[in-house]
């Protein structure tokens, strides 16, 4: 249950080159990033088009129909398969799964928590200024898909096998985002709003239906089912893992 890995390039090449473009121009000429940032579209600026892009992002999340992959798409009961019986020693097994998922994704709280803080404490001691926040946050935006196509450090910390069965897959947009918690605006605060209610909708769904998230009980999170071509430097072979293949 791994993304290609050719199929990664092409969105890690552009993020990369969004990122590196961006702190180049920020160190180089500040003014001429905002003139881009600010540029008039058909009487939109070009951030109103960023906006708009980022909130249709948001809101396809919400949509079953467009979410086949398991990685997102397993809170849905459309990528549910049902895999052997429901015995007394599976449902031991997904307790002890929902324990220890809900353990590691507390400490991945707690964790971001600090680090946002650490950000928000910069910022108001105006360490770091607004463009600085745009940019930790095309940071954030490239290291999440660097965890996907490359290596990534919450596998460890919650102990999970890959994207596909990642406890905290859909927290990616309100923690790449975060950062702008700290600039109060109609346009900032609508993206941290979507991206709490898709915390929330995955949070309740993991709640009620935890068996989706687990690959003994879901089939479709399988290796063994998995039809992309793996990559291994990503995948950790975790306990759930080997239990199913």
């Amino acid at each position: 249950m791994y993304t290609s890995a050719r199929k990664d390039v092409p969105k890690i090449a552009w993020k990369g080159f969004l990122l590196l473009a961006t702190l180049t121009l920020a160190i180089i000429s500040p003014d001429v990033l905002l003139t881009v940032f600010t540029y008039n579209i058909f009487s939109l600026q070009f951030f109103h088009i960023l906006w708009s892009i980022v909130i249709l992002i948001l809101i396809k999340r919400f949509i079953p129909a467009l979410n086949p992959k398991p990685s997102l798409g397993k809170i849905y009961s459309r990528n549910y398969a049902a895999a052997g019986d429901n015995s007394v020693s599976k449902q031991h097994k997904l307790k002890e799964f929902k324990e220890k998922m809900n353990r590691g994704a507390i400490r991945v709280a707690v964790y971001w928590t600090v680090l946002v803080l650490i950000i928000g404490v910069l910022y108001y001691t105006r360490i770091i200024n607004m463009l600085a926040l745009f940019i930790i946050v095309i940071f954030f935006i490239f290291m999440d898909q660097f965890c996907i196509s490359v290596w990534c450090p919450f596998q460890w910390i919650i102990d999970n096998k890959c994207c596909t069965t990642c406890r905290i897959n859909n927290w990616g947009y309100l923690m790449a985002f975060s950062p702008l918690i700290f600039i109060p605006s109609f346009w900032t605060y609508s993206i941290i709003g979507l991206s709490v209610i898709a915390i929330i909708q995955w949070e309740y769904i993991f709640y009620r239906h935890p068996e989706r998230f687990y690959e003994l009980f879901n089939a479709n999170l399988m290796c063994k089912h998995c039809t992309m071509q793996c990559s291994r430097v990503r995948t950790r072979r975790s306990t759930h893992a080997r239990e199913t293949g």
